[in-house]
């Protein structure tokens, strides 16, 4: 065993490191309780040590009851320093206080009154091992759990003390002052007590404070992502409580000004309508952009033959152009059968969201959508996708601040929006690893690029694209709907099958394009704004335009035998149903070119919620934006129906209009029975029929339809 001079030296070495370990710790961590207390621990055993260093060749009492003084401190400081990091404040702690100050008054009593050597080194060593016994109990229960890694290191050095301390207190009960010093098991106890222990106290109050640091960030995470989904779940709740009352506005601002008996109270009208709308607008881009912050989903990447996609897109995109009379284009420079694996649906937004706000600010010229190769690997390739449009242009120094929540460009302001639009983009490029790039000059127009590395697809799943055989592709098509859902669905359909497809709201803009245009088909509403399908029909009949011999379909859910007479004894060639349906209209648009016998039946399940509704709009619509869709007709269809039974007896033709809508979009989000039930009251409404009670049958029914969406809603948050 060393002797006791080396071992004080090395003991006094090693404290007087844990003391600028301490320091260091502290000067780190100096916000954690108990911290700045541990650091007058190694200072009092550093004080003792140097105190029984000096006293061991002069055997001074008073120096060996002043340093078992400063030992005694170092304990006591030690357990406080603990128990306040670990937040404790039982019995215990005072305890060992109190059993503390009556070792050392004993200690005290046989140094000075009673000489006993054999009683002081007891009364040391069972105070050192009540020290280590309280320390471990405390850590064990109250450390462990939340500091694994720090209690472990701390119990290692706490059970070598127990076991020392106990040893010798058993072994060394006889021995006098001189042999005291010589004895192995007082060597083997500084050793531990001096040297092993403080190393060891150091790294595991290090630990401590590491841990918790690692418990703060983690607790702190996790309270911003409940934040964040706090703030997501206000938006949308307060969201979807705002669009209630809008609703009421709008439906009201429409009646005063269908009822206004002088002209100057229809602009008041419209700014109140136009404003409500700008503001629902703004309610779902702040949804959008929440539900972009709360996600952090992976990637869903599919094979995509893009050259078809893009051409997809662009004719979804083409009739908003059109109607604004830009001409939009697109510039494909790589591989016309070139495959590659992405999340489409991602992609698919930016590209909306882009080529969108190119259209919007665009009143004359042209937007262009290109796509190049700008590195080429055998397993990867990088794409550059570039936006360009000849719009007004923007300010130099506004540029950097565009990508940023709310904010907008100069024209943005005169134009209108959320001003978070390029927020979202910028943030749905973030998940692909992109970043938007912006350039403009004023009067010319702007370009928003980014670029995507995307891995090459397998070329031979082009050859598994489903074939056009059996149904006709590329067709010229004339859109006639009214009701924004409809004209999306419907787009969406035929822009997979690579038609044409321009669009009209009314039946006033549908005779001027059919006077202007030759098409293939024309995919008739049969409820318009301004007059009905068959008053189309027969207009179209007595004037001179370019689509004599043009198929017409029908495009209503309003399929009552004699109301499908009536179609048919007007010449039209088919019947699309509402709700829409892929196949149907697919099918339907081909037997338009051929004598194929049109086949009228549709088939409606008679159920209140038709699950498989939502499914078929998936591939339409983005997650977030179909479950706004469900959420904003759940909320209005009450105060709607409502309306309806006010407009009855006022405004007839108000009401049909308002339950022929309802009607479609009930139909359409799989609320059979409550839409074809709105589809009856209708018709009798249009035969001059009385209704009775059938509105209020139908609140009654919308009630049971919602029970069970809300159902089944809540089975699929289940799963």
């Amino acid at each position: 065993m060393l002797d006791t001079a080396t071992l004080f030296y090395t003991s006094a070495a090693a404290i007087f490191v844990m003391a600028l370990l301490n320091l260091i710790t502290w000067r780190a961590n100096r916000n954690f309780v108990g911290i700045g207390l541990y650091v007058w621990y190694p200072v009092c055993l550093l004080v003792g040590i140097i105190i029984s260093a000096i006293e061991a060749p002069q055997q001074h009492d008073n120096l060996v009851t002043l340093a078992n003084f400063f030992f005694i401190c170092g304990s006591v400081i030690h357990v406080l320093a603990i128990n306040r990091f670990l937040n404790y404040n039982g019995l215990l702690t005072y305890f060992f206080i109190f059993v503390s100050a009556g070792l050392f008054f004993s200690f005290t009593y046989f140094m000075f009154i009673t000489v006993d050597i054999s009683a002081q080194v007891l009364l040391i060593d069972l105070h050192r091992f009540v020290e280590a016994a309280c320390l471990f109990y405390i850590i064990s229960r109250y450390g462990r759990s939340k500091y694994p890694s720090a209690s472990l290191v701390y119990l290692i050095a706490l059970s070598m003390s127990l076991l020392v301390f106990a040893a010798r207190s058993l072994i060394m009960t006889h021995s006098d002052h001189s042999a005291q010093f010589e004895n192995d098991w007082f060597s083997a106890a500084l050793l531990v007590k001096g040297v092993l222990a403080p190393m060891l106290f150091a790294a595991g109050v290090a630990l401590f404070c590491n841990e918790r640091r690692e418990l703060n960030l983690n607790q702190l995470t996790a309270k911003t992502q409940k934040d964040l989904e706090i703030r997501g779940m206000f938006l949308s709740t307060i969201s979807h409580e705002i669009r209630t009352p809008l609703n009421g506005i709008l439906g009201s601002a429409q009646l005063i000004m269908n009822q206004a008996s002088t002209p100057k109270h229809k602009p008041y009208c419209e700014a109140i309508i136009n404003s409500a709308e700008s503001l629902t607008l703004l309610i779902d881009k702040v949804l959008e952009y929440a539900s972009l912050e709360q996600s952090d989903e992976a990637l869903y990447e599919e094979d995509v033959e893009l050259h078809t996609w893009l051409n997809n897109l662009c004719l979804l995109l083409s009739p908003l152009a059109e109607q604004k009379g830009v001409k939009f284009e697109l510039n494909y420079n790589l591989a016309k059968q070139a495959c590659y694996y992405c999340d489409h649906q991602k992609l698919r937004q930016i590209l909306i969201n882009l080529v969108g706000n190119a259209i919007k600010f665009t009143d004359q010229g042209q937007v262009t959508l290109q796509v190049d190769l700008l590195h080429g690997g055998q397993e990867e390739h990088t794409l550059g996708f570039s936006v360009i449009d000849s719009g007004p242009g923007i300010e130099e120094d506004e540029i950097q601040y565009l990508t940023e929540p709310y904010v907008q460009s100069s024209a943005g302001k005169l134009k209108g929006g959320s001003g978070l639009g390029l927020a979202i983009t910028s943030r749905l490029l973030a998940h692909l690893g992109s970043k938007l790039h912006i350039t403009s000059r004023l009067g010319e127009g702007s370009t928003f690029s980014f670029a995507v590395k995307l891995t090459v697809g397998e070329l031979s799943l082009v050859e598994k694209r489903p074939k056009s055989d059996n149904y006709r592709t590329g067709l010229d098509v004339l859109l006639v709907e009214d009701l924004e859902l409809n004209q999306k669905i419907a787009i969406e359909f035929m822009a997979e099958d690579e038609h044409k497809v321009k669009l009209a709201t009314d039946g006033s803009s549908a005779i001027e394009l059919l006077k202007k245009h030759h098409f293939d088909v024309v995919l008739l509403d049969m409820n318009l704004p301004d007059f009905n399908g068959q008053e189309v029909i027969r207009k179209l009949k007595s004037m001179d335009h370019r689509n004599h011999r043009t198929p017409i379909l029908a495009f209503t859910a309003s399929l009552s035998p004699d109301e499908v007479k009536e179609y048919l004894a007007l010449g039209i060639k088919d019947i699309v149903g509402k709700p829409i349906k892929q196949e149907k209209l697919r099918q339907a648009l081909s037997d338009s070119q051929s004598n194929q016998t049109p086949n009228i039946s549709v088939a409606l399940k008679d159920v209140l919620y038709d699950e498989t509704a939502a499914e078929l709009m998936a591939n339409t619509f983005a997650e977030q934006e179909l479950s706004s869709i469900y959420n904003e007709f759940v909320l209005s269809a009450r105060n709607k129906l409502l309306r309806c039974q006010q407009l009855v007896s006022n405004d007839k033709e108000q009401c049909i209009k308002l339950l022929h809508r309802q009607a479609s979009t009930a139909l359409q989000l799989g609320f059979n029975r409550y839409g074809m039930a709105l589809k009856k009251i209708e018709r009798r409404l249009l035969d001059g029929k009385p209704i009775d009670e059938g509105l209020a049958e139908g609140l009654e029914l919308w009630q049971q339809s919602l029970e069970q969406y809300l159902k089944f809603m809540r089975s699929q948050t289940l799963r």
